[in-house]
């Protein structure tokens, strides 16, 4: 097929690249950004499939600044030239907007048509890459963040599908097809020590131990090249008896059968993957195919460069943590110190996937109510999510003396937990024990659990925090996953997934009206859509019901740390400071240990401008949860707010490569180096971020530069987009600062506290010039700030 014409079937290509197979893309759809942006609409049209996708949700993804009527206008023409350019039906339906498969098909849809009718190798097949890799549209961030999101969502369906695949193969003990699909895994994530294990072992049991080694032996001079570390103990010892057994058994080589049938020895993989079910016997094979190892990075850059980039950000190897605080001597883990690490949901059922996480989570708050306990936050313990390091690493890392670990099964209505508290100086096992329940009685498990740990570690569980515990967040346990559901905080990455978490959190407020967790979460949503690309209702409104969301979960449970700490977050964001320290003080107060809270309390103290004790809150966050890119963030944030910019901007460069990127971390290190007058740098910084803040201080930083077109620009657009939405007036303020014209800067301040979108960057000593005006200290008064 060489023209598109009406009755030819194209076909669109997004994983791995973008195209229309079978026609020239440039010619028929058009050139450079017009190109392009037809591409886009088709793609973001095919991932919804069937359903098709909103004539509303396009305008968001594609024009999310222009005035409803000329985005409109924008879709109709793109619609048309897409028609015309391939003549032919290319879309079913007007509204929502599908592709026409009897015209033009997509691999996106075969690959989710495949998943959904359970036709696993198909969708593997399907898949080709990343979705839309290497495409971007520089003048369009909501597309983007859109893409990466999707991009993500579609790789782990992907890679579940390899994992079921390969279970499956193992569980009809085809080996050989399981070697296989591992293989693929070990494509994806060429680092992964999980993954590397299983190709290991099912090339092991399929009797191959030569390809076993080769591929070990390459995995290991990989691990050492792009991490600088040797590999896990897990996957050294799996290799030790892997070489040792090859030495004394004949071995299957490259599809020709061993004279002698391979043994299993369960204790192969005992240690290495406890959390998979032990291998069943080797069975001869005719064939094996042959696998290859990790190809060297020239090879592999697409593959390998998101993973390189999580494990070198995070560093969970043998004590190069980057993201540990540094202290001048060494730190000695506290007997009574303890993080709990995820628990391993062997039901494979990714449904059961939030109960299971949510009991490691609410483990953690369990064992916070025991006094003299340091408890390591979540955000570190996930960390080490399926992890083959051993106690002792993960000990060091996280300067904690126990691990609390295990794994829970739901089958029906029941819950089997198996749970085993560790010490880490030496790796044995303190207490375990295994529970077998009704899912309903979970919160009587967790808190059997706590008092069996504080037992062990010669603490004590008062009776009040048993009670408490033991009766739980909620007594409906429906509403409970609901709430478990709503809260992963991957639901903050886009706009749809923030409409989701709060319709569950509402679903769940429905099943038990004194849910106060629920509420307290729901206010967050509320808080948060005031920063999505189209706010469902007016920002006033969202904060009106944020707050009262946030203090009914405080009525409901005054003893609940979660609950205190919104209140004080979205009080911060209506700028009722008092009130904010207040509530956020009692969060911490509760529960020393809640790290998140702590990140709030600094952004309170910048607000007074009080930026030491901003940078000691930021401080305390990190030891709280020292693998937080998050409370890293802010430390390099208030470095450089004390004057400290070589050591804040050290600390934000080390988040540089943190998967998914933490959009703060380029606005901050532009901050900084506009406090250093170093303005190329600092908007080199600013173009790295998205969003009507980096925007903003963009044009602040260009003004600053001497490039005034520029800054105009920016100007131009940011006063067209609070036409629009009549939101977004602090970021028109900061460009008119930039420039010097303080009396507009003013008139726009006021303005940004009508529509809540003054935000604590107006603190920084960045905006000495605004500070130094008498109008400032007004301005301060007017907001409920004290006197300096």
């Amino acid at each position: 097929m060489t023209t598109a014409t009406g009755s030819s079937r194209l076909h669109l290509r997004t994983l791995g690249t973008l195209r229309l197979a079978g026609t020239d893309d440039d010619t028929v759809l058009g050139e450079h950004g017009h190109h392009r942006r037809r591409l886009a609409l088709l793609a973001a049209i095919a991932t919804a499939g069937e359903r098709g996708r909103s004539r509303d949700q396009l305008l968001g993804l594609l024009w999310p600044d222009a005035p409803q009527d000329r985005g409109r206008h924008s879709l109709d023409q793109l619609l048309y030239a897409i028609r015309t350019s391939l003549n032919g039906p290319v879309f079913a339906g007007a509204n929502p907007i599908r592709l026409n498969e009897e015209f033009i098909s997509s691999d996106i849809a075969a690959f989710q048509s495949a998943l959904e009718r359970g036709d696993l190798e198909s969708a593997v097949q399907e898949y080709a890459g990343p979705f839309l890799e290497g495409f971007y549209l520089s003048d369009s961030p909501d597309f983007e963040q859109w893409m990466d999101a999707e991009r993500a969502r579609i790789e782990r369906s992907y890679t579940d599908a390899l994992e079921q695949l390969a279970k499956r193969a193992e569980d009809a003990k085809h080996y050989a097809v399981a070697a296989r699909w591992r293989q693929k895994l070990t494509d994806a994530d060429p680092v992964s020590s999980k993954n590397a294990i299983g190709l290991i072992r099912a090339l092991t049991l399929a009797g191959d131990h030569a390809a076993a080694l080769k591929y070990a032996e390459r995995y290991e001079a990989l691990v050492a090249q792009e991490l600088g570390t040797s590999v896990g103990p897990s996957v050294a010892s799996l290799v030790a008896e892997v070489r040792e057994r090859a030495k004394t058994e004949s071995v299957v080589v490259r599809g020709k059968a061993s004279a002698k049938r391979p043994r299993t020895d369960h204790s192969l993989i005992a240690e290495a993957s406890r959390h998979e079910e032990p291998p069943r016997d080797v069975v001869p094979r005719e064939e094996i195919a042959e696998v290859s190892p990790p190809e060297p990075p020239a090879r592999r850059n697409r593959a390998i460069v998101p993973a390189i980039a999580a494990a070198a950000a995070l560093v969970l190897i043998a004590g190069a943590m980057w993201l540990r605080p540094r202290a001048d001597t060494p730190i000695v883990a506290n007997d009574a110190s303890i993080a709990v690490l995820p628990l391993a949901n062997l039901s494979g059922d990714r449904q059961d996937a939030p109960i299971v996480d949510g009991l490691s989570e609410a483990m953690i708050g369990v064992l916070a109510k025991i006094p003299r306990l340091r408890v390591m936050a979540r955000t570190s313990a996930l960390r080490f999510r399926n992890s083959n390091l051993d106690p002792r690493t993960i000990g060091d890392s996280l300067n904690v003396a126990n691990l609390l670990e295990g794994s829970a099964q739901r089958i029906g209505d029941r819950i089997r937990v198996q749970i085993r508290l560790v010490d880490t100086r030496d790796g044995s096992t303190r207490w375990a024990e295994t529970y077998d329940r009704e899912t309903r009685d979970i919160f009587l498990v967790q808190s059997e659990i706590a008092e069996a740990v504080a037992s062990q570690l010669n603490l004590r569980l008062g009776a009040p925090a048993i009670a408490a515990v033991r009766r739980g967040p909620t007594s409906n346990i429906a509403a409970y996953e609901l709430y478990l559901r709503a809260a992963d905080p991957a639901n903050l990455r886009s706009d749809s997934s923030v409409q989701f978490a709060a319709e569950e959190f509402k679903h769940a407020i429905a099943l038990d009206p004194k849910f106060a967790a629920a509420y307290a979460g729901l206010a967050r949503m509320y808080q948060r859509m005031r920063e999505t690309s189209a706010p469902p209702m007016p920002p006033r409104r969202l904060h009106e019901l944020a707050v009262q969301m946030a203090h009914k979960a405080v009525e409901l449970d005054d003893s609940l740390a979660e609950a205190h700490a919104t209140v004080g977050v979205v009080e911060l964001a209506g700028y009722n400071f008092p009130e904010a320290d207040r509530e956020l003080s009692r969060a911490v107060q509760i529960d020393p240990f809640y790290s998140r809270a702590r990140e709030w309390l600094s952004f309170a103290y910048t607000w007074n401008q009080q930026h030491n004790d901003a940078f000691a809150e930021a401080t305390r966050s990190v030891e709280n949860d020292p693998l937080s890119p998050s409370a890293h963030a802010e430390v390099g944030r208030t470095l450089c707010m004390i004057g400290k910019y070589p050591q804040g901007l050290d600390r934000l460069k080390r988040l540089s490569s943190v998967t998914p990127p933490l959009l703060r971390v380029p606005v901050y290190t532009g901050i900084c180096y506009g406090m250093m007058r170093n303005w190329s740098e600092a908007s080199a910084a600013f173009r790295r971020s998205r969003g009507p803040v980096a925007s903003g201080l963009l044009g602040f930083s260009l003004a600053r530069e001497g490039k005034t077109a520029e800054a105009d620009s920016v100007l131009t657009g940011l006063i067209k987009r609070w036409e629009t939405r009549h939101s977004g007036a602090f970021h028109v303020a900061t460009v008119y600062a930039g420039m010097g014209n303080l009396d507009q800067a003013f008139t726009w301040l006021d303005r940004s506290v009508d529509d809540y979108s003054l935000s604590f960057e107006i603190m920084a000593p960045l905006f000495s010039e605004l500070h130094a005006d008498p109008r400032f200290e007004k301005f301060r008064q007017r907001i409920g700030l004290q006197k300096r």
